[in-house]
């Protein structure tokens, strides 16, 4: 019996043995082992990108519609047409509208001849009167206080406007971002707990993507806050010897003045250009009456002298 005892004891010892030599010689078991963490960084990054668009879709339910119109992004967009008999007052005084509204001028451009300059040439009307073009930003809460200023400085014929609300875009842009933004920090935390090199260089090639994404979406913000924040001002001034009445009459009596006056004004009108045509090419008509006068007393002579 003790020779029996021994030798299962000597057996099961054996066995133990074996079994411990073929499960630490087991490819499958180190092939289960090295794969654990990455099954484990997939299926985080699965789980992550899942609750990110969730949360993307849950903000974009924001009822935009809804928004107080304090909270709206608005753009407002100015057109106007002015005319002036004082052209350089009312280049400089529009100029110090601008800086007193704590504005700037974004672009301007004039061209053309002053009246007075262009009556003085011998092609005067081919010669243009002078006109300005004016692209101004002044700030959205004192636009309504800059307009009502460009009534002063010259006679407005025509103004126009217009407001486009962007605020779909706009917080449809800052969801966006606040959801990239939380997707950079949630694949910073993977890259920390990246166990391979391969796992590792898809994570930051991910990272490299989204801070991309980000940067192009906060330069569309900054673009659409200067849009809300600083209104644009298209204006049109021309220089003109006459101010164009914009009531319109609203009697027969009313009609017949403007009329009497539109003719009084074109006879004015044409005194003055008429005065100034002669007083500026005073010179060039002596000299060519002088030429007609000896031409005429020449040929009257000739003419007595065949006769005889």
């Amino acid at each position: 019996m003790l020779i029996y005892r021994r030798f299962f004891k000597n057996l099961f010892l054996i066995l133990l043995v074996c079994l411990f030599v073929s499960a630490c010689s087991n490819p499958d078991s180190k092939k289960e082992i090295s794969s654990m963490s990455s099954k484990s960084l997939k299926q985080d990054q699965r789980g992550f990108v899942n609750n990110t668009d969730a949360s993307v879709r849950d903000q974009k339910k924001q009822p935009f519609e809804q928004l107080e119109a304090s909270n709206r992004k608005l753009v407002k967009t100015a057109e106007l047409q002015l005319e002036t008999k004082k052209f350089d007052k009312t280049i400089s005084a529009l100029e110090k509208s601008v800086s007193s509204s704590s504005g700037y001028i974004e672009s301007n451009h004039i061209s053309g001849t002053s009246i007075l300059e262009k009556y003085s040439r011998n092609n005067s009307e081919q010669s243009p009167s002078r006109t300005a073009n004016y692209t101004v930003r002044v700030p959205s809460t004192n636009l309504n206080e800059f307009l009502n200023n460009l009534n002063k400085i010259g006679n407005v014929i025509s103004k126009t406007v217009s407001t486009d609300d962007i605020s779909n875009q706009y917080f449809d842009t800052e969801t966006r971002m606040k959801s990239l933004k939380i997707q950079e920090d949630r694949l910073l935390n993977l890259l920390k707990k990246a166990g391979s090199l391969k796992d590792i260089l898809e994570i930051e090639k991910q990272l490299t993507d989204v801070r991309y994404e980000i940067e192009s979406l906060t330069t569309t913000l900054k673009s659409y806050d200067s849009a809300v924040n600083y209104s644009t001002i298209n204006l049109f001034i021309n220089e003109v010897s006459s101010i164009t009445d914009t009531t319109p009459p609203k009697t027969i009596g009313d009609r017949i003045g403007v009329t009497f006056k539109q003719n009084v004004d074109a006879i004015v009108s044409g005194f003055k250009n008429t005065t100034v045509f002669l007083i500026g090419n005073s010179l060039m008509i002596i000299i060519w009456f002088a030429i007609i006068a000896v031409g005429y007393f020449i040929t009257r002579k000739a003419i007595k002298k065949y006769q005889l």
